[in-house]
């Protein structure tokens, strides 16, 4: 059902601070502005890479105290990939955004690094290994080595009820359990999630609290969107085992087709596919 992470959306408290921010320090650059109706500027676009895109909401309130917290329920962190982290550290270390090049070897044995945008969004910069969990689980061969980035590699979620976050994601939307990695005490910690080679969430158990994201404009995590080629048919799926549909299956302003959802902490989900004369497409 679910082919890819489409796109990640931020709400930031100051577009051009944020906009300068992803351009200057990983060269994610702005391909096109989304407007409303009355002709207000509405959503920035920067490109990943192909197909990946990170949405910037315009308006975004302060009003939600940001807490980058592995305990804490709701949105934790994006994840980007990149083909060889040591040359893509080594440009961001040049420009002064980071105090080494050299990148820390995680539990799963990927290689990676942590940045934090203007409003204290968590972002990894992470490389896949051969060895690690998430390659462990492809289906079809993955090749290393690329230059630059390659894409959203994953979305971490704190959720409060994991076996209920592990059905939704996994047996609801057709994502697979792929590993598990214990914390420093032996217990069951991460979860990754399998969405497509190379493409996961990471789902933690044990939140604390009450999921932050208070509305449209909070600052911060403000949606999730996964890929899909036929909305209108994985709606209805959905919506037969029980899956509520927050927003049913619509064009929107970008050409393609769009409809919501939310996981069991509140996150909403946008499911899309994508239309050949869309922004997204010609970008």
């Amino acid at each position: 059902m679910i082919k890819d992470i489409a796109h990640i959306a931020l709400n930031p408290l100051d577009m051009d601070k944020t906009v300068a921010y992803f351009d200057n320090v990983f060269g994610w650059k702005k391909v096109f502005e989304l407007h409303k109706e009355n002709g207000d500027p509405w959503i920035v676009y920067l490109k990943i890479c192909k197909g990946h895109f990170l949405e910037l909401f315009y308006d975004g309130k302060n009003d939600r105290d940001y807490a980058f917290d592995f305990k804490k329920t709701g949105y934790n962190h994006l994840c980007v990939t990149v083909g060889d982290i040591r040359k893509t550290l080594q440009e961001i270390y040049e420009k002064g955004y980071i105090d080494s090049p050299e990148p820390e070897i995680e539990k799963s044995g990927c290689k990676n690094l942590w940045l934090y945008d203007p409003d204290g969004n968590g972002i990894e910069l992470q490389e896949y290994t051969p060895e690690s969990v998430q390659m462990q689980s492809n289906e079809a061969p993955y090749k290393f080595g690329r230059e630059g980035y390659v894409g959203i590699g994953h979305a971490c979620f704190v959720c409060k009820d994991i076996e209920a976050s592990l059905d939704f994601y996994c047996n609801k939307l057709g994502m697979k359990l792929v590993g598990i990695q214990n914390d420093d005490d032996g217990k069951p910690w991460l979860h990754y999630v399998r969405m497509a080679d190379g493409v996961y969430l990471e789902l933690i158990p044990n939140g604390e609290g009450e999921n932050p994201n208070k509305g449209w404009n909070s600052r911060g995590f403000q949606h999730l969107c996964l890929e899909t080629d036929d909305l209108l048919a994985d709606v209805e799926r959905l919506r037969g085992i029980g899956v509520e549909i927050d927003q049913e299956p619509k064009t929107s302003s970008d050409k393609n087709w769009q409809a919501w959802i939310h996981d069991p902490d509140g996150n909403k989900v946008e499911l899309m596919m994508i239309a050949p004369d869309s922004p997204q497409a010609k970008a």
